[in-house]
């Protein structure tokens, strides 16, 4: 019996991660006109690739020292729960692209 591949979605992965215990990353206006601020967490996004997420993590106020020692392991974690959920997960330029699972 074959089945269907799961496509991933931007917001079913989102759901997937917060679900899974993971820390959202937030995004709050600041007094500077188009500037944004972002709180330490995953950002997950549609590129345009047709079938494929984005998984980042960001450092939010973490100094940039302390969130390249993070990164690799909130990554790993990260990738762990997406393909016990069922998807592919291939790591690429510190960040994750989630494709269906083939097969």
């Amino acid at each position: 019996m074959t089945t269907t591949p799961k496509t991933p979605t931007a917001s079913g992965i989102s759901r997937l991660l917060a679900k899974a215990g993971f820390e959202k990353s937030e995004s709050s206006a600041t007094r500077i006109r188009g500037y944004r601020r972002s709180s330490e967490g995953f950002i997950v996004a549609q590129p345009t690739a047709v079938g494929e997420v984005e998984v980042r993590y960001t450092r939010g106020f973490l100094p940039q020292s302390e969130a390249d020692r993070i990164r690799p392991g909130m990554l790993a974690d990260y990738a762990e729960a997406i393909t016990g959920a069922g998807y592919s997960v291939e790591t690429r330029d510190n960040l994750l692209i989630v494709t269906a699972k083939e097969g």
